[in-house]
């Protein structure tokens, strides 16, 4: 594992089946390093996956592993122009396994064991049904098409030792389907008037069975191996029903139900709960320390009337849909004390199901999209995924977080999972980034990774950054969602003075440049769109300059050419800011990505979805070079700068950087990314500065003489 050439050039799939074995620090983080794109390596070929692995090994602070993948020979034709120097690890978790992507959202997540394999099952925004190898991280089979409209509720059994997976749409229908035929296997509904909106499933008698709760306010129970022979269901009145799960109480299989009391009159979000727990033999509802229930169940087969002993083996699936008001999660069945955690969107509430009474005070918490329960070494512990922000791992017990949050999804999570595979504690997640990750909860792996401290930039979330020069010294400048533009120290001093004021909301676009001779600062908010211009020596307003004449919610960027600041339309139009009136001529194509100053002339850069990228000069509107192309992909950012005193031009698609000289047209380089390019620009140097996921780094061109992986290493701590 701490050969390079292997790691380049070896099997993907062999690799990754043995990255378990990984001993001692080194093959431990070259273990890390493969998995953290382990997705790109099993289609990718040998100079992508050599790029790749040499930027995450760089993400991982091991700068000597990065240069050592980045010498391996892959064949003269396909020679590496452009080598990472560094890069932030930010977004890296070693306790992730694997990273699948999926062509659409997830929804909804569920795991299962069938003879000791693991599988993880997703359900997306398409209709799409999708199943991976937990162990392995290999797809089991191709995806199925389960429904005409997103995946809204999805629970797993095991048929006949098979795997099964449940799930309903908005086609109003129930599907059971065999995942390792990728058939399906039974149909059913709520009826003509109803349909399912959530789903669970549980063992009665030692039969699995599926539990719906439909939109007639009442829960139904099939069985599933006679899913499709129209059989009618057990009816449990209910009532309104807000989230549904299954688990086990005194050995019984149960329904848990959430409700919110006095439905019309609560807030839809935030209204009080109840808990009910009604048993799946003999369909009546648990009472509290064993008070009588209210009502008697509706049985619409009797031959679910009856008491048997409950089945030890009884397994847990539960329904992670929120349905706007509450989801449950029940931990499994070795808990002493069954536990059901319920959320809104403000609170997390833990429940005692023996005793339906709260355990603790509720935790104050972000909207949670999705969550799970299991016992993770003895001790009831969840996963809370909040819908903006990463998985937290709860000790129910203690009601504290107990490890670091999960950190690597770009988006929304929406589906948790947990399961036990060969003595592994595993999480499944995934949400509106396309991805589905599997991680190993069971403690920290040491990589060798270079942490450090972070400064705590705003009261919220970082919306803008810039640089500017400042009285001789470098400084960030950056805007937030607290409404307000900081200024810190370029080499880690923290913060430089007071913050300026003045926008009302948050501060997205920022450009420093050369105003009247004075160093100045433009800013923009995100709502009103209203721009600012400051003195950057003397933080004030440059009084004349900040009205609403520069209102305007088509500017995409803002630029500072010839001593004054500009605004850049989508369209390539350029208008002046102190003018007040558009300047040069707007360029024949749309999707302006940059505005610079090259050899002499002001140059607008434009490139759009899959077309030729070009370059404009402003004044005339005529193009300077012929179409840059070679690209496989939508463009979707650019920068220019120059590179041993040639003009170049980059742009980046999904997950690619194209390079061009744009003296003759010539395509002089590309680099993949494991994850969606989102911002570029060139250092005065010739160096290649990329933002992608939640990371960024730094390209340096192999030709540049006296600057390499090995040569740089005297600037890098000045440079991070």
């Amino acid at each position: 594992m701490t050969d390079p050439a292997w790691l380049v050039h070896g099997d993907p799939e062999l690799i990754l089946a043995g990255l378990d074995g990984a001993a001692g620090q080194q093959e431990t983080l070259a273990a890390a390093v493969y998995r953290t794109s382990g997705h790109v390596h099993r289609d990718a070929g040998a100079e992508v996956r050599r790029q790749v692995l040499a930027l995450d090994a760089a993400r991982y602070g091991n700068r000597e592993l990065a240069s050592s993948i980045s010498q391996v020979p892959v064949g003269p034709e396909m020679d590496d122009s452009w080598v990472v120097q560094w890069a932030t690890g930010g977004a890296l978790d070693s306790r992730l396994r694997y990273a699948l992507p999926v062509p659409a959202k997830v929804g909804v997540l569920a795991t299962v064991v069938v003879r000791g394999r693991g599988l993880a099952v997703a359900g997306c925004e398409d209709g799409t049904l999708h199943a991976w190898d937990l162990a392995t991280g290999s797809r089991l089979g191709e995806a199925v098409s389960a429904h005409t409209g997103a995946v809204h509720a999805l629970a797993t059994a095991v048929l006949d030792g098979r795997p099964v997976a449940v799930t309903c749409g908005y086609d109003h229908t129930v599907r059971a389907w065999d995942l390792a035929r990728e058939e399906l296997i039974g149909t059913c509904s709520g009826g003509d008037d109803s349909w399912v909106k959530s789903l669970a499933v549980g063992l009665v008698r030692g039969r699995p069975v599926v539990v719906g709760a439909c939109v007639d306010d009442v829960v139904r129970v099939w069985d599933l191996a006679t899913l499709s022979q129209r059989s009618e269901p057990l009816t449990l009145r209910t009532g309104f029903v807000s989230a549904l799960a299954t688990a086990v109480l005194d050995g019984r299989p149960v329904a848990v139900t959430s409700h919110s009391k006095e439905l019309g009159a609560t807030d839809l979000i935030t209204g009080e709960e109840t808990v009910r727990v009604w048993d799946l033999t003999t369909g009546r509802e648990f009472g509290p320390q064993g008070d009588p229930p209210d009502a008697s169940p509706v049985f619409a087969d009797q031959a679910y009337d009856g008491t048997v002993e409950g089945d030890g083996e009884a397994r847990l699936c539960a329904s992670l849909d929120l349905n706007a008001r509450a989801h449950f999660l029940v931990t499994d069945p070795a808990s002493e004390c069954p536990l059901a955690v319920s959320a809104n969107a403000y609170e997390v509430h833990v429940w005692n199901l023996a005793t339906r009474e709260q355990v603790g005070e509720p935790l104050a918490a972000t909207f949670v999209g999705a969550a799970s329960v299991r016992m993770l070494h003895d001790r009831p512990a969840a996963l809370l995924a909040c819908a903006h922000g990463p998985v937290e791992v709860w000790d129910l017990s203690t009601l504290r977080q107990v490890r670091p949050s999960l950190t690597g999804h770009e988006a929304a999570v929406r589906g948790v999972a947990t399961t036990v595979v060969n003595g592994h504690h595993l999480a499944v997640t995934g949400g509106d980034d396309r991805s589905v990750r599997i991680w190993d909860l069971d403690g920290e792996r040491e990589t060798g990774r270079e942490t450090g401290g972070r400064l705590a930039l705003h009261e919220g979330t970082l919306t803008g950054v810039t640089t500017a020069v400042v009285n001789g010294s470098c400084v960030v400048v950056t805007g937030g969602s607290d409404t307000r533009v900081r200024f810190w120290d370029l080499d880690g001093g923290g913060q430089l003075g007071e913050p300026l004021t003045g926008h009302t909301t948050a501060v997205e676009l920022l450009t420093a440049g050369t105003v009247d001779g004075r160093a100045a600062l433009l800013t923009r908010d995100v709502r009103h769109k209203t721009v600012r211009i400051w003195d950057l020596t003397t933080r004030e307003e440059l009084h004349g300059r900040s009205t609403s004449e520069y209102t305007s919610p088509s500017i995409e960027f803002f630029a500072a050419i010839d001593g004054r600041f500009v605004g850049v339309t989508g369209e390539g139009r350029v208008w002046d800011l102190t003018a007040s009136r558009w300047i040069g001529v707007q360029p024949r194509q749309r999707g302006a990505l940059a505005l610079e100053t090259l050899e002499g002339r002001s140059v607008v850069l434009t490139g759009r979805g899959a077309e030729g990228v070009h370059l404009w000069d402003l004044a005339t509107g005529e193009p300077l070079t012929p179409p840059l192309t070679g690209h496989t992909g939508e463009i979707r950012v650019g920068a220019m700068g120059t590179l041993d005193g040639r003009p170049v031009v980059v742009a980046g698609g999904d997950r690619t950087v194209w390079m061009w000289d744009a003296s003759t047209g010539q395509q002089i380089g590309a680099y993949a990314f494991p994850s969606r390019i989102k911002g570029l620009t060139m250092a005065p140097d010739g160096r290649l500065v990329a933002c992608f996921g939640a990371d960024m780094t730094v390209l340096t061109h192999r030709r540049r003489e006296g600057v390499g992986i090995s040569d740089v290493r005297g600037r890098e701590g000045r440079a991070e």
